[in-house]
């Protein structure tokens, strides 16, 4: 003990020393350093709890990104189809008034052709009329004298069939 006294320590107060500080570290192992340990330990599970939660967020948000992606590209093509289906029936509308209004001039040009052979006939018809009366007054004048109506009937009916036939030949 000699060499504890050389150094100017004591032995006792040494010892003393040594357990107070073992003691020291014991009590401040069972009610400082788990306790503080376990709240760290807590900390860190909490730490990575929010880690992962943000990784499975972040996640979700990627997914979700590619699902509204995926969303406005079939909304992008249901509206080219829309617009595509939307040409076709003004194209097919376009098509069917242009059938009609061919179909209406046809039948505007065939009235136009019956009414012109229609108006032709009454035409031909007041000629034929016309020159038999002509010829009428012209044979009356040669013979010098004056017809009775049905002398004139006939011969404008003579007339009509020579002209008739004429007509036609």
């Amino acid at each position: 003990m000699d060499a504890f006294d050389k150094l100017g320590l004591n032995v006792a107060q040494f010892i003393s020393q040594v357990v107070s500080f073992g003691l020291l570290l014991l009590l401040l192992r069972m009610f400082a350093y788990k306790p503080i340990m376990r709240m760290m330990d807590t900390r860190a599970q909490k730490i990575n709890e929010s880690l992962e939660a943000g990784e499975r967020a972040k996640l979700e948000a990627l997914n979700a990104e590619k699902e509204v992606t995926k969303k406005i590209e079939e909304a992008s093509a249901e509206g080219h189809k829309i617009v595509d289906q939307a040409v076709k029936a003004a194209e097919e509308v376009r098509h069917r008034a242009e059938q009609d209004a061919r179909k209406q001039a046809e039948a505007i040009i065939d009235k136009a052709r019956v009414e012109i052979e229609h108006e032709k006939e009454e035409a031909l018809s007041e000629l034929r009329r016309d020159v038999a009366d002509l010829a009428v007054t012209v044979a009356g004048r040669t013979l010098g004298q004056s017809l009775d109506s049905k002398m004139q009937q006939q011969i404008i009916d003579e007339a009509l069939k020579e002209v008739t036939t004429f007509g036609k030949s």
